[in-house]
């Protein structure tokens, strides 16, 4: 009862009636407040008196399962989120706590609050950052380092946002105002990582210039307008795999809208064909070139400490990563960044990996009217109207919907002034012109199983669209064993399977399993 009496009448006599008072006072606030769940909400005893809360009701209770939840979220690379909820978090303040109450109680709880508060604030910044919000994380520093200059990790914060935003020289001023704070008010050197982010600021030059590695955009690119706009949505922090059979546009789309998306990630643009010459490019040997071209000459020879040190590089900036013809999630697994504000598009010919938390687009051969809008595109207007019997329709038959078909018979017709899209569908007709559109499948070939080879030279003698007992005829295998090389050929996008028991070819699919059976049986007549 007393330290009642004394706070509430803290800056003045207090009255004979104080006791009497307070009762009223609490007697009004008895009928004022809420009921409690577990009774009413003030207690009394002899002299005291005792509020009871229920959990989660006070604010610094919801603070701190905001906090917690912000944390989780830009721990698991999700920084909108951590933002929404740290702006919530913050707007519980409307001034500093117990302002108006004395004690050194009351004042340690405001003090424990304060931090809280700044801790925050600096958090808050620290998903802006990884948000690509630069300018929003720079207010809210500087307003943290006004009200608190001893705060280092804010100071850190300040530097490296004053350089990813390019105002260099205000990094390294920002830099110097810490650094005598420190000195003078506690007589210490800035900390390792205050002095890093220095140092970045200090020698920026062309050698860490952020990365263009795009490659040149597809001219006139044309369809996938919903794959575009799927991408054009993808998060930061998010992997988004395209996947689909060889020639069916998945580099081109990734690359297309790469440049689309370039804007969003300052920091960074890197391309990465996977696939190598002869076989795939390793999961070390890709960070070793990645690493380089942030400008490490010194990488780890160490396969866990390049990915360690990858995904640290990455962390604090906002890179476009795309990798294309990945194998599987094996060889890409180690490439990816950890929590970051980075996007990772990947292409790949199989089906049959998955990455956690990707999101998967599989692309199918282009309709009709798209493979005509990419023909004449790539080739130009043709006097031939699209009708069913046109040579156009004639060339589109016959490239299936396959974008690099497509481009492969346009570009003929450049090559062959004298041609007319009648002379190109004849062409088209002859073996050597199905050849030359038929899509390159080596590297898919190469992943098979010694029996899933064979089941794909099979595909040349059996029908467009087959049921799984004439393919296990064909193969002399009990159907289960053919089942499963039919599976694997589908999981290489070799094969599709319109239904149960069902599998479909490509008809360019089949020519290339023709051509990739032929040499083996001029080598057996030989």
């Amino acid at each position: 009862m007393g330290r009642l009496i004394e706070s509430t009448w803290h800056e003045q006599a207090v009255p004979a009636s104080a006791e009497a008072n307070l009762k009223t006072y609490i007697c009004r606030l008895r009928r004022a407040l809420p009921p409690a769940l577990t009774g009413s909400r003030i207690d009394s005893r002899p002299g005291a008196y005792r509020l009871r809360v229920e959990p989660g009701e006070l604010d610094a209770d919801q603070v701190a399962g905001q906090a917690s939840a912000a944390r989780a979220a830009l721990a698991d690379g999700d920084p909108r989120t951590a933002i929404a909820l740290l702006t919530a978090a913050l707007a519980h303040w409307r001034g500093r706590a117990f302002e108006d109450l004395p004690g050194t109680d009351f004042q340690s709880a405001a003090d424990r609050l304060e931090e809280t508060r700044r801790e925050l604030r600096e958090t808050l910044a620290e998903a802006q950052l990884a948000a690509g919000e630069v300018v929003a994380a720079i207010g809210v520093l500087r307003a943290l380092t006004s009200d608190d200059p001893l705060r280092e990790g804010a100071w850190t914060h300040l530097v490296r946002a004053l350089h990813a935003a390019g105002r260099r020289a205000e990094a390294l001023a920002a830099f110097r105002q810490a650094r005598r704070m420190l000195a003078e008010e506690l007589g210490v050197d800035p900390s390792p990582a205050l002095a890093q982010a220095h140092q970045q600021a200090l020698t920026a030059d062309t050698a860490t210039q952020p990365r263009r590695e795009l490659p040149r955009d597809v001219p006139g690119f044309t369809g996938r307008a919903a794959e575009l706009g799927a991408l054009d949505r993808a998060a930061p922090g998010g992997t988004v795999v395209l996947d689909g059979m060889t020639g069916v546009g998945k580099t081109a789309l990734a690359t297309h809208a790469a440049h689309r998306l370039a804007a969003r990630y300052p920091d960074g643009q890197f391309f990465l064909d996977l696939r190598g010459h002869t076989d795939p490019v390793t999961p070390a040997d890709a960070l070793a070139r990645l690493l380089r071209g942030l400008g490490h000459t010194d990488v780890p020879a160490d396969l866990d400490e390049r990915a360690a040190l990858w995904r640290s590089e990455l962390s604090r900036r906002r890179v476009l990563l795309v990798l294309d013809d990945a194998a599987d999630a094996e060889q890409v697994r180690p490439l990816l960044p950890g929590p970051s504000a980075s996007l990772t598009l990947i292409t790949t010919r199989t089906r049959g990996w998955r990455l956690p938390g990707e999101t998967r687009h599989t692309l199918t051969p282009l309709s009709h009217n798209e493979s005509a809008g990419l023909f004449h595109t790539a080739a130009g207007p043709r006097e031939q109207p699209l009708t069913a019997l046109s040579p156009l329709t004639a060339v589109l038959t016959a490239c299936a919907g396959l974008p690099a078909a497509l481009h492969a018979a346009a570009t003929r017709l450049a090559v062959r002034p004298l041609w007319s899209t009648a002379d190109l569908a004849d062409w088209l007709g002859t073996e050597g012109g199905r050849d030359e559109l038929a899509p390159e499948v080596t590297g898919s070939y190469r992943r098979l199983s010694a029996g899933a080879r064979v089941a794909f030279r099979t595909l040349a003698t059996l029908p467009p669209e087959f049921e799984l007992r004439q393919a296990a005829q064909h193969l002399g295998l009990p159907q289960p064993e053919a089942r499963h090389l039919l599976e694997e050929l589908t999981d290489h996008h070799l094969l599709d399977a319109p239904g149960p028991g069902r599998f479909r070819a490509h008809p360019l699919i089949r020519d290339q399993a023709r051509r990739t059976a032929r040499p083996l049986s001029n080598a057996r007549v030989a």
